[in-house]
């Protein structure tokens, strides 16, 4: 009687001896796994392949390889996870009859990997861990049948799981090194031990547990390349291909109720590295209209530095289209007539990006420090909204630092200009009055750029007004800025 109960004290884990009455409500920490029966019907659904990576220093340049390598297994399977740091799974059980045989797609898919000089380790199993598990442990297995995850992952060190060292290091000091020896603790004591997620693990490694997992998915972008028959010379028969181009480009966004702020051109020579154009849009658009004509006004203004042999064009990262970029008025206004974002857009194509810019208020007592330039112009509506929201504040900040009804001109020099002798000759000899003044401004102490003046309105006899200050402490006059 001693030996059967020392027997079933020590029995496996999923095994363990647990009162009847418990068998139906389970402690947290002590939960039993689900029936092997009802388990059978589930766990063969899914077959996981693994691969495992050689580690790489940075986190950050971990994720973006392991993204670029999702894109090339994405040929295999629509169902790939990414595992931090350094692996890749693969839901390849819909794939399996397509490539013939497992071998074959298994090979096929370490193939990728040898191709990319990429040292991997793989495996597959029924279940994600276990094919982690298996790869991490360098044991390339093919496991299809559920029933022989037990057999197989017994063998492996526990050091697979990379569960965390202070985890393992107490494994260690019990004397536990492999899985199977895990797999042969008493569950109940496992769980107060390690916590309920080492119970988790292994029940997820046996496929007792599903695991759900948050599936890779890539970054739609439009791209279609164009090569042709004879180098091409000039800019006019470049715009003339793009035309196809463009309205596939706008058709691919519309499926996807979806739009684009940027486009690239690339155009390949024979000689001469790539030329790359890139053109922003002022919101976000799907409209043929619209991306055509920054293509064709970018393009005028190209000299091609040696004949072209093909091009190819590609979108920025898809956005989601809001009420205001859909522009369904727009041909209520008038066909022949341009929109704000166009009209930003044409400007920034013949002049350059550089010299089309928004201004930005700057809740600062000194005019010049006053406002900013910035390089987004928000034309859609939802962003006028927080626009004038933002101005709102900046405007009630203002109010508190200038004086009720103080007027700021138009437009305002970058540097304040001196007035020379014979400025305030005229002035004096009654050509010019001041209208409105003094509103004084000292402020900026505090960063080295104080200043300390007397802003006054000037009205000249032709009925021009200026924005002039005297320094207090030299008495010398400036122009500062001219009203409309």
């Amino acid at each position: 009687m001693r030996s059967r109960a020392r027997e079933s004290a020590t029995a496996d884990l999923f095994t363990a001896a647990i009162p009847p009455a418990r068998r139906t409500a389970p402690a947290l920490g002590a939960a039993s796994p689900p029936p092997i029966e009802d388990a059978a019907r589930s766990r063969v659904k899914h077959l996981w392949y693994a691969a495992v990576f050689a580690s790489w220093s940075d986190t950050e340049e971990s994720a973006v390889r392991l993204r670029r390598l999702c894109l090339h297994a994405l040929q295999f399977t629509p169902r790939i996870s990414i595992e931090m740091p350094n692996a890749l799974l693969l839901e390849i059980k819909g794939s399996v009859k397509l490539f013939g045989s497992l071998e074959t797609l298994h090979a096929s898919i370490d193939a990728i990997w040898s191709r990319l000089e990429l040292a991997a380790r793989s495996a597959t199993a029924p279940s994600t861990l276990a094919a982690l598990w298996l790869a991490r442990a360098g044991k390339r297995e093919l496991i299809e049948d559920p029933g022989a995850l037990a057999g197989k992952l017994a063998e492996l060190p526990v050091t697979a799981t990379a569960w965390d060292p202070a985890k393992i290091h107490t494994l260690h000091a019990l004397g536990v090194t492999r899985i199977g020896e895990l797999l042969r603790l008493p569950r109940a004591g496992l769980a107060r031990r390690f916590g309920r997620e080492a119970l988790i693990d292994l029940d997820v490694a046996l496929a007792r547990q599903a695991a759900p997992r948050r599936t890779f998915v890539p970054r739609e972008r439009f791209r279609e390349r164009c090569d042709f028959e004879a180098e091409i010379e000039t800019t006019a028969y470049l715009s003339q291909a793009l035309e196809p181009i463009t309205d596939r480009c706008s058709r691919f966004l519309r499926e996807r109720q979806a739009g684009v702020q940027a486009l690239e051109l690339r155009l390949t020579h024979r000689a001469l590295p790539l030329t790359r154009l890139r053109f922003g849009l002022a919101s976000v658009t799907s409209d043929r209209r619209r991306l055509a004509d920054v293509l064709v006004h970018r393009l005028s203004q190209l000299e091609l530095p040696a004949p072209i042999l093909r091009m190819e064009l590609r979108s920025g990262p898809l956005q989601p289209l809001s009420a205001a970029s859909l522009e369904i008025s727009a041909g209520l206004r008038g066909a022949g007539r341009d929109t704000a974002p166009q009209l930003i857009e044409r400007l920034r194509a013949r002049l350059g990006e550089q010299a089309v810019y928004g201004i930005c208020a700057v809740p600062e007592h000194r005019p010049e420090a006053a406002w900013q330039r910035v390089r987004a112009l928000q034309v859609d509506s939802a962003l006028r909204a927080d626009t004038a929201r933002r101005a709102g504040a900046v405007l009630r900040t203002a109010e508190i630092c200038e004086p009720a009804g103080a007027r700021r001109p138009v437009w305002l020099l970058e540097q304040p200009s001196r007035l020379q002798a014979s400025d305030l000759r005229h002035w004096r000899q009654g050509e010019a009055v001041l209208e409105e003044g003094p509103e004084r401004i000292e402020s900026g102490w505090w960063d080295g750029k104080g200043i300390a003046r007397d802003y006054y309105v000037m009205r000249r006899a032709g009925g021009e007004r200026l924005w002039v200050f005297q320094e207090r402490q030299s008495k010398r006059w400036y122009l500062h800025g001219v009203f409309a």
